[in-house]
C-alpha cells in the first residue's frame, strides 16, 4: 500500500465520501495559474471547489487571491483543514444535494 501524505489522506477521504454518495471528484491541474483549488466536487445541484490542507496547513497568499477571484465569479470555493473538516463539509454538501435545495450551500 502506498504511503500517503497527510494532505493526501484528506483528499482521499473527500474522494471516497463523494463517490459513495454517487458524486464525482476531479483533481485539477491548472496551467499558468497558481493558487487554484485542488478538487472539483460534483453532486446533483452542487459544484464545489475544495482546497485540501492538513490540520496545520496554511493557505498561501496566491491561493487566497485566486479563491477570491473564483468566488467573485460565482464559484463555490471551500478550504478544509484536516480530515474532520473535510468530513463535515462533504457531509453537508451531500445532505444539501439530496435535499434538492440549490444555491444555499455556501
Amino acid at each position: 500500500e502506498p504511503i500517503m501524505t497527510p494532505e493526501g489522506k484528506v483528499v482521499a477521504l473527500i474522494k471516497k465520501r463523494v463517490k459513495e454518495a454517487g458524486g464525482e471528484v476531479r483533481k485539477c491541474a491548472w496551467e499558468n495559474c497558481r493558487g487554484a483549488p485542488d478538487l472539483l466536487v460534483m453532486l446533483p445541484g452542487i459544484h464545489a471547489w475544495i482546497e485540501a490542507k492538513t490540520e496545520t496547513g496554511k493557505l498561501g497568499p496566491h491561493q487566497a487571491r485566486e479563491h477570491v477571484r473564483m468566488s467573485s465569479a460565482g464559484c463555490k470555493v471551500y478550504v478544509v483543514f484536516g480530515e474532520d473538516q473535510a468530513q463535515a463539509l462533504v457531509s453537508h454538501l451531500i445532505s444539501v444535494s439530496r435535499s434538492g435545495v440549490e444555491e444555499q450551500y455556501a
